[in-house]
């Protein structure tokens, strides 16, 4: 830990394969920004709109001409759905689902999260913005982790919290994956000394 209290802005002086393997892990990164936008337009919309019945599910509408309560003979039917009339309708997400989805997250995002930390700790950006963009990439982290679990819920909150969450992380994903490639490749800036 000792190396992130030394001076700032030591990308650009590291060997140029160290700076490869981190432009690497950063276009990456970047990649999969980009991936998770698709992912969650696909899912849930980008206005999310859709996240409450994806997480929680939601009833299909009762297609026209069925769903009475009374038959053509005078008694009751049953109403058993054909075949396709259930396709906009959405399933609750399995318990199961979310605990995997969850367990994966627990694991992976905080590695990504150090990995950023770790590179944008590296670079000449001032010790406001380093713990400003650290804090909002950690709570932000924690947040759209949790975020699943209370759209499940079918809780009201659960669209601000996906969207505040979802923004956060993007955003301080974002800063702290180009700051440090523009430092590492970047022209020089001449010397003014």
């Amino acid at each position: 830990m000792k190396d992130f209290i030394r001076k700032a802005g030591r990308l650009r002086p590291l060997p140029w394969q160290a700076r490869l393997v981190y432009s690497v892990f950063l276009v990456f990164t970047l990649a999969g920004l980009a991936l998770t936008a698709w992912l969650t337009e696909d899912m849930v919309g980008l206005d999310l709109g859709e996240a409450s019945s994806y997480y929680a599910g939601e009833e299909a509408p009762a297609p026209a001409g069925q769903g009475g309560a009374e038959g053509s003979a005078g008694g009751p039917t049953i109403d058993f759905p054909e075949e396709g009339i259930e396709m906009g309708a959405r399933e609750p997400m399995a318990r199961r689902k979310l605990l995997e989805v969850t367990h994966f997250h627990l694991f992976s995002m905080p590695v990504y999260l150090l990995i950023l930390c770790h590179l944008y700790l590296l670079s000449r950006a001032s010790a406001r913005a380093k713990a400003v963009w650290v804090g909002i990439a950690t709570v932000s982290t924690a947040a759209h982790i949790v975020a699943p679990w209370v759209a499940a819920t079918g809780s009201a909150g659960s669209l601000w919290l996906y969207g505040v969450s979802g923004a956060g992380l993007a955003l301080a994903y974002l800063v702290m994956s180009v700051v440090p490639l523009w430092e590492m490749w970047a022209p020089e800036p001449p010397d003014r000394s």
